[in-house]
């Protein structure tokens, strides 16, 4: 037992400094189903997307309204199945349209100007951006199954498009998922829990990966150096049953299909009660800890520190890990139980507090100290 309280007391010992959310200094009074994405604009209204309700609205905290943006649909100014909001150059913000596999360009006046497919030529995948730069240029993962070489590697790599020139750049390669060994039963391809790397792009195109392989921070420079921080002390959690059930209800809540024309849509209830969702749990394959932080992307705030939500037990406040600009670990952030980071503003954040009914509000909090 020895060897194990030496760790234990290293841990605590190299713990950040905790930071709790209190109360939030705004709520909007709106009913979501399921947001996905948010992004604060130059005026401090907010951006919202609703994935399931397949709306796109403005949220304006200091009159409790939300606004809606575009409509539902197919044609040239509007979305289906809204997700991610990425803030262009100019207060203008690029919508991930995943139902009609476009991309849409937001005006600085909250109108659709533009939209285009994501599928790229001579790219045999769409092209998903997770950040831009001040140039406009749009950060994105080629996953290993678009390589001929590495059908089934590990290892993806971090691309950055302009779509000025057409111009596809790769930048780095991180850890993705580990393919799962069973292949002669159906269910998810990947290895539930397995470590990956997490990353994120900033304005100056910098990009900050958390790598999952002893738990540090790494920068890649805008001209190409690198900056590493040390090994953060973190302690492993045995995945459980419930860890296992709660992973698979978020999929399936998350998860689309398509019919037989082709049309996206959220899966059918009746394949997500807790019957279903209990088959499907036990025919997937696990890896046996958790990593040291989730597969959600990390967070780049506007102050530049990285936001890495940490591994915690199912039912537990969410925490986050915040790391500067050398991977110094500087101060973690509790968030109030029912509470999950969605977007980063100057000085302020934006969580989504889901009710024991499953509905979403948006509030807001100032940002405590590092």
């Amino acid at each position: 037992m020895l060897p194990l309280a030496i760790f234990l007391a290293a841990v605590a010992q190299n713990a950040p400094a905790e930071r709790r959310l209190a109360t939030p200094d705004a709520v909007l009074p709106h009913e979501f189903s399921q947001i996905r994405g948010a992004r604060h604009l130059a005026d401090g209204r907010v951006l919202v997307t609703d994935w399931i309700e397949e709306a796109v609205g403005v949220a304006d905290f200091s009159r409790g309204t939300l606004t809606p943006l575009g409509r539902k649909g197919s044609g040239p100014h509007e979305y289906r199945l809204p997700t991610a909001l990425v803030a262009l150059p100019g207060d203008s913000t690029l919508l991930v349209d995943e139902g009609n596999a476009r991309l849409a360009i937001i005006a600085p006046n909250l109108r659709i100007v533009r939209s285009f497919s994501s599928h790229r030529p001579g790219m045999n995948h769409g092209i998903v951006p997770r950040a831009a730069d001040g140039m406009g240029r749009l950060y994105f993962e080629i996953p290993a199954w678009a390589e001929p070489s590495n059908v089934r590697s590990d290892t993806v790599t971090v691309a950055r498009w302009d779509p000025r020139t057409e111009k596809v750049e790769r930048l780095m390669r991180v850890k993705g998922i580990t393919y799962r060994t069973r292949t002669n039963t159906p269910g998810l391809p990947y290895v539930i829990f397995a470590p990956r790397d997490g990353w994120q792009a900033d304005r100056s195109g910098n990009i900050a990966v958390a790598r999952s392989a002893g738990f540090r921070v790494e920068w890649r420079m805008a001209d190409g150096s690198m900056v590493r921080g040390s090994s953060t002390p973190y302690r492993p959690l045995t995945v459980t049953r419930r860890d296992r059930l709660d992973y698979v209800t978020r999929f399936m809540a998350s998860a689309v299909i398509a019919d037989r024309g082709g049309t996206m849509a959220p899966v059918p209830d009746a394949h997500r009660d807790a019957k279903e969702i209990a088959a499907l749990t036990d025919r997937q394959e696990y890896a046996p800890v958790r990593p040291p932080f989730t597969d959600r992307a990390p967070m780049i705030g506007p102050d530049g520190l990285l936001w890495v939500e940490r591994s915690v037990p199912v039912g537990t406040p969410r925490v986050y890990d915040r790391f500067d600009a050398r991977g110094a670990r500087r101060a973690a952030v509790v968030f109030p139980t029912g509470r999950r980071l969605l977007a980063l503003g100057p000085a302020v954040l934006y969580a989504i507090a889901t009710d024991d009914d499953g509905i979403e509000r948006l509030e807001r909090y100032r940002i405590p100290s590092a």
